[in-house]
């Protein structure tokens, strides 16, 4: 009985001291999703830039199917657009961000589920230990998990109905830094732009 009780204690201790993070503030990866909102059938395979500090997203689809065209979306969350671009025809279209930029870090008021490893721990530096969270809030459910060290973000699901519906997303091959060059749209979106802000 005493062995139970101390063995609780210490879970408790170790859920209570874990410490909700923020993952580096910009970074570049390598991205699965799927987000059906978007048209996707598929998890799609891109190519992905992330920039908190300016509230912006740059996703190179690389991987949504045989008959897929090359897609290059540019989330600006400051000026809430989205800028979608056919990098085979040029051709680009602009809509109105439907919901507020959405940062790779750990809900304030998310609640700690507990750590485990991708790998095996059986094997020296043979895993990472990734800590998981979940968050509900009206019409809104998320889940991710960061890893211990450096909250780098490894996956989140996430559901809002009365937005984007449901997204799921797997981050891989994080590397400190950005291009800033990702997030500037072609010429041909400098007309889509503007028949946006004149539809405002």
């Amino acid at each position: 009985m005493l062995c139970g009780t101390v063995l609780f204690l210490a879970l408790a201790g170790l859920a209570l001291g874990q410490e909700h993070c923020d993952s580096p503030p910009q970074w570049t990866s390598k991205n699965f999703y799927f987000s059906p909102a978007q048209g996707h059938i598929q998890v799609v395979e891109a190519e992905y830039t992330y920039d908190k500090t300016n509230q912006r997203k740059s996703w190179r689809e690389r991987d949504a199917g045989p008959s897929a065209e090359p897609i290059h979306r540019i989330e600006l969350g400051a000026e809430r657009i989205e800028y979608v671009i056919n990098e085979r025809t040029g051709a680009c279209i602009a809509y109105p961000l439907r919901f507020p930029f959405y940062a790779h870090d750990v809900p304030v008021n998310a609640q700690f589920s507990g750590l485990f490893y991708v790998g095996s721990d059986a094997e020296t530096e043979g895993s990472v230990e990734l800590s998981s969270w979940n968050a509900r809030l009206t019409g809104s459910y998320w889940d991710g998990s960061f890893t211990s060290h450096g909250c780098i973000p490894y996956h989140s699901n996430h559901y809002n109905a009365s937005t984007f519906g449901i997204r799921f997303e797997s981050i891989v091959d994080v590397s400190p830094g950005i291009d800033p060059n990702d997030f500037i749209p072609p010429a041909s979106c400098h007309h889509a732009a503007e028949e946006l802000r004149l539809k405002k």
